[in-house]
C-alpha cells in the first residue's frame, strides 16, 4: 500500500493506493500528523511520499521527523532531484511547484499518447504541456479566480470581496455583476484561447483540467476537455512507484 500525501497552498489532500487504485482520499487545512499515522497503521502502508508546496526543504524534513515513519517504511519526499518518468526540461526545476509536476506524471500514465495540456485551476491557474514523447518543456501561471476576487478587492478602495458565481452574465450590469462577469469571463476566455492555440498547433492534444475550480471551467469553456480531480495524486503515486522500481 502506497500513502501520498499533496501539501497545497490551501489544502493537504491525503490518498491511499493499492495497486494503482485510490482507495482511500482525505483532505484538511494542515499536515496532520495523527491522521497519517492512523492511515499507516490502517492500511499497513509500505510506501509514503511527500509532496509540498507550502515550505522549503529543511521544513518538510523537519516535518517528517514529527510523523514518526517507521524505518521499515520508504520515505520520499519530493524535490527537483527525485527521479521522473517524464523528461523535465524546465529551466529552474527547482522553483518548478511539485503539484505542477505530479499532475503532469499524472496526464502521461492516466491519459498515454498524443499531447497533453494540464490545467489546474485552484488559488492559481497553472497551464501546462507535455508532450507526445513525455517533454516538459515550461508552462505558464496566473492568478486562480478567487485570487482575482481578493486582488481587486485589496487593491481598491470601494470595490467589495466576492466568491465564485453560477449566476454570472456576459456584461454586468451593476458593481457586483460587473466584477462576477469581468473575473469569471476573463479566466473562461484565457484557458479556452490557450486551448484553441495548443489544438491549432496539433488538433489530437488532449486538455485536462484539475484542481477546485476544474468543474466551473468544465461547465462554461467551449472546447471539449477530461475532468480529472484526482490528477495530483495519481502522478504523485506514479512517481512513488517509478522510485520503487528504479532503487
Amino acid at each position: 500500500m502506497n500513502l501520498v500525501i499533496d501539501q497545497g497552498n490551501t489544502f493537504t489532500k491525503y490518498g491511499v493506493f493499492d495497486k494503482g487504485n485510490l482507495i482511500h482520499f482525505n483532505s484538511g487545512k494542515y499536515l496532520d500528523e495523527h491522521e497519517i499515522s492512523n492511515l499507516v497503521d490502517k492500511y499497513h502502508i509500505h510506501r509514503i511520499l511527500l509532496s509540498s508546496v507550502q515550505y522549503s526543504n529543511e521544513n518538510i524534513q523537519s516535518a517528517v521527523k514529527n510523523l514518526n515513519i517507521s524505518p521499515d517504511i520508504k520515505l520520499i519526499v519530493l524535490d527537483s532531484q527525485t527521479p521522473l518518468p517524464i523528461k523535465n526540461k524546465y529551466e529552474t526545476p527547482q522553483t518548478l511547484g511539485k503539484d505542477r509536476l505530479a499532475a503532469l506524471v499524472g496526464a502521461s500514465t492516466t491519459y498515454p499518447g498524443d499531447p497533453k495540456l494540464v490545467i489546474d485551476a485552484g488559488t492559481a491557474i497553472t497551464i501546462d504541456f507535455l508532450s507526445e514523447d513525455l517533454q516538459f518543456n515550461g508552462g505558464n501561471i496566473s492568478p486562480g479566480i478567487q485570487t482575482r476576487f481578493n486582488a481587486l478587492h485589496q487593491n481598491t478602495k470601494q470595490l467589495p470581496l466576492l466568491n465564485l458565481s453560477d449566476d454570472s452574465p456576459f456584461l454586468g450590469t451593476n458593481t457586483h455583476k460587473a466584477i462576477w462577469s469581468g473575473v469569471q469571463n476573463g479566466a473562461i476566455f484565457e484557458i479556452d484561447g490557450y486551448i484553441n492555440h495548443f489544438n491549432s498547433l496539433n488538433p489530437s492534444t488532449k486538455t485536462i483540467l484539475t484542481g477546485g475550480d476544474a468543474y466551473f471551467f468544465a461547465k462554461n469553456l467551449k472546447n471539449p476537455i477530461f475532468v480529472d480531480l484526482n490528477l495530483v495524486l495519481n502522478g504523485l503515486n506514479t512517481i512513488l512507484e517509478y522510485n520503487a522500481k528504479t532503487k
